[in-house]
């Protein structure tokens, strides 16, 4: 921890606001976090049982703890190029919202940590957003996080407007 950080960081900085824990994880070449609220949990797929007749991002089934859950491919359903295309398992996030759980193919789970608002992180991001293309509707902002004595930028992702998708 003392290496990578937990994002903790003193908050007496009048430009930050605290925005609270966040699982951060990596797409393609884009660090992006989504709130602890909507993950149930993480881990690694090993057993993916296809369907027929779904859109090449639904990969299919899974059993998670006895409970048969959908494997959505992000980076599919973006047009994302992945980093590694020969693994044999993937980084999963569940991501539940009340009425729709899907696990999400990530190509890295980085970390949990607590994010902050500030505001010249949201200019950084700004043009980069531009050039993100379908995956700009899905992106809410940036925040920043603390990791050895670094301040790094993510982009937060709406996995709330991902759930509520007519095309989940």
């Amino acid at each position: 921890m003392l290496q990578y950080g937990d994002g903790l960081k003193d908050t007496s900085d009048e430009h930050l606001q605290e925005l609270g824990r966040y699982i951060c994880f990596e797409l393609g070449n884009k660090n992006l976090a989504l709130p602890l609220s909507l993950v149930v949990e993480v881990g690694e797929l090993e057993n993916v049982r296809p369907l027929p007749f779904l859109p090449e991002w639904v990969q299919g089934i899974t059993n998670i703890r006895g409970e048969i859950v959908s494997v959505t491919d992000i980076a599919c359903f973006f047009n994302i190029t992945k980093k590694q295309q020969k693994k044999t398992h993937h980084a999963f996030i569940v991501i539940y919202n009340g009425q729709v759980k899907t696990a999400i193919i990530v190509d890295r789970i980085a970390a949990t940590r607590m994010l902050y608002k500030k505001e010249d992180a949201e200019e950084k991001l700004s043009t980069e957003r531009i050039k993100q293309g379908v995956l700009s509707g899905f992106l809410i902002g940036s925040a920043v996080y603390h990791s050895g004595g670094k301040e790094e930028v993510v982009q937060l992702f709406d996995g709330e407007q991902l759930l509520s998708s007519i095309r989940i």
